[in-house]
């Protein structure tokens, strides 16, 4: 502000001070230019009168032009052409032969040539300055007029001294009201500035000062105003994009906008947790160390429209849309839903697989007894038997394909919340003389179909009873992350973790470690039911060395 104030007064009185320096020279030289011309007349007058004297008889004129040089500052000088002095009325007639030959001043040249001539210069005789006039008398002598009074000095000596220390004066008083306008037009700045410093500081407790120039204060209030109305206008917007940026980060896609020189602007949380290789404001095709990150990013970017693309064993359906300057692209993670279709094909072909055994039973069985009618009672029985088991198989692969069937069709239709304590006190198992040992650490409600968590724990706790050589099954329920939460623990044998790693990715026939072979289709719907509720399905070795079968379900919303 002090910067600005000195570009005021300065603005303010140089323009004071070169006007004065301009007018005041302008007077000195026309005072001179008058002082001079007034002078000159004067002299001419003093020459005319002196020239009616006989100038030559000296002792006559001398006391003439004694009195003369007495009562004016008229200096009478009666020159030769010789330039030798003959008479000067300001010396002594016994010193006129000491005075300087005077032939080299220019008013004596000249006169001698026939012409007046006048000279302004410091005189040699007195020290003062002085104005000469010359010219011709008698055609023997040059007579010349001298001023060289106080007067005629204080105009050439003393003006100059004057005129500087009226410049002086003047100056003080044009910088002090220079100063003056310059703080009455600085004031209402610095409160237009500390205004602005406010609005560019937002600050919030900013009070709107009065300013005190008219106009200065229309233009602060109007400033106020809009930036009010701008501050208004961020804040919606900042509600906005905050609610807008709550609802992206709840939804379950990846949301990425992308600029059209690849660098991501903004993305949400679930994008940064599959990309954790993606930075506001970097490009993920350059700036990136993570090759296979970079070539999905590359092979996204340069599409339009929808696709399928794999990620670190992670299938995304991936949804590009341009935007202006803008590429707005969602990822969905389907991996879930891509498994449980390889899982419904591979199932639908172990279906198939697992109805020949039976069937192929009941069929040779069948066959044998039409084509031997004779056989003895005892191998027929057999027969017959075998035909009644195959039936018996084949009717529960039957019944269990039914109930895939109709989850799959019907899907989640969930009336009523789930309490877990009344399923578990209603799981009917074959006894074969285990010990099943519940712990249930929930009693939250849980919005999924009691009758799939009656089937999740029947099948595995059957599982493990036809299964395990321990005497012992463990049954834990517990909440986790908003999860219901199942594992069915037994005492061994343990799979093999060749087989413990497939069993729940495929349909797949353990080996006959443990005694049994196949598990039916029981696992399966066990995983069918998992997937539905968008949860997981695995085994793992447990403490006891044996096996523990685990189960994650979400509650549908």
């Amino acid at each position: 502000m002090i910067k600005y104030f000195l570009k005021l007064f300065f603005q303010i009185f140089i323009p004071f001070i070169l006007v004065f320096a301009v007018y005041t020279a302008f007077s000195y030289e026309r005072s001179l230019n008058n002082a001079e011309k007034s002078y000159k007349e004067i002299l001419k007058t003093y020459w005319l009168l002196v020239s009616r004297y006989n100038l030559e008889n000296k002792n006559e004129v001398a006391s003439i032009l004694k009195n003369i040089d007495n009562k004016s500052d008229i200096r009478i000088s009666l020159i030769g052409k010789d330039g030798r002095v003959i008479l000067d009325s300001s010396v002594h007639e016994k010193d006129i032969e000491y005075i300087e030959n005077h032939l080299s001043r220019v008013e004596v040249q000249n006169a001698l040539l026939g012409k007046e001539y006048y000279d302004i210069r410091k005189s040699a005789t007195t020290g003062r300055y002085s104005i000469y006039y010359a010219s011709m008398y008698n055609d023997k002598y040059v007579l010349r007029i001298v001023s060289d009074g106080i007067i005629f000095h204080n105009l050439y000596s003393k003006l100059k001294s004057d005129i500087i220390l009226f410049f002086i004066i003047y100056a003080v008083l044009s910088a002090v009201i220079s100063m003056y306008v310059a703080f009455r037009l600085t004031m209402p700045a610095l409160e237009l500035s500390k205004v602005a410093k406010a609005i560019s500081e937002n600050q919030s407790d900013f009070i709107m000062p009065k300013v005190s120039d008219k106009v200065m204060n229309d233009a602060a209030t109007l400033i106020y105003s809009i930036n009010r109305l701008l501050l208004q206008e961020k804040q919606a917007l900042n509600t906005e994009r905050s609610i807008l940026s709550n609802i992206i980060n709840y939804i379950d896609e990846a949301v990425v906008l992308f600029s059209n020189d690849n660098k991501v602007l903004k993305a949400n949380y679930q994008a940064y947790k599959y990309f954790n290789v993606l930075k506001e404001g970097i490009n993920p095709l350059i700036d990136n160390a993570d090759y296979e990150s970079a070539v999905f990013f590359c092979d996204i970017l340069e599409k339009k429209g929808s696709l399928k693309h794999i990620y670190k064993e992670q299938v995304f359906e991936v949804y590009i849309k341009e935007m202006h300057e803008y590429k707005l692209v969602v990822f969905r993670d389907i991996t879930n839903a891509a498994d449980y279709d390889d899982f419904k094909a591979e199932l639908t072909a172990n279906i198939a697989h697992e109805m020949k055994t039976p069937v192929a039973i009941i069929m040779v069985a069948s066959e044998t007894l039409l084509n031997d009618k004779n056989m003895e009672k005892d191998f027929a029985e057999k027969f017959l038997n075998k035909i009644n088991t195959g039936s018996k198989r084949l009717n529960n692969i039957i019944n269990q394909t039914l109930e895939l069937y109709k989850m799959e069709n019907t899907g989640l239709n969930i009336e009523e919340t789930t309490n877990i304590s009344n399923i578990l006190s209603n799981i009917v198992v074959k006894d074969n003389g285990k010990n099943i040992i519940y712990n249930n650490n929930t009693t939250k409600e849980y919005n999924i179909d009691g009758l799939h968590v009656e089937m999740i724990l029947t099948n595995l706790i059957n599982n493990a009873n036809k299964y395990s050589k321990g005497e012992n099954i463990y049954v834990k329920v517990y909440d986790e992350n908003r999860a219901l939460v199942i594992e069915v623990s037994d005492e061994g044998p343990v799979i093999i973790e060749k087989e413990r790693k497939r069993i729940f990715e495929r349909f797949y026939t353990v080996s006959k470690s443990r005694n049994n072979s196949g598990f039916g289709l029981g696992l399966s719907i066990v995983k069918h039911i998992s997937l539905l509720y968008g949860g997981k399905a695995s085994v793992f070795r447990n403490e006891y060395n044996g096996n523990t079968f685990k189960v994650v379900l979400y509650e549908k919303i």
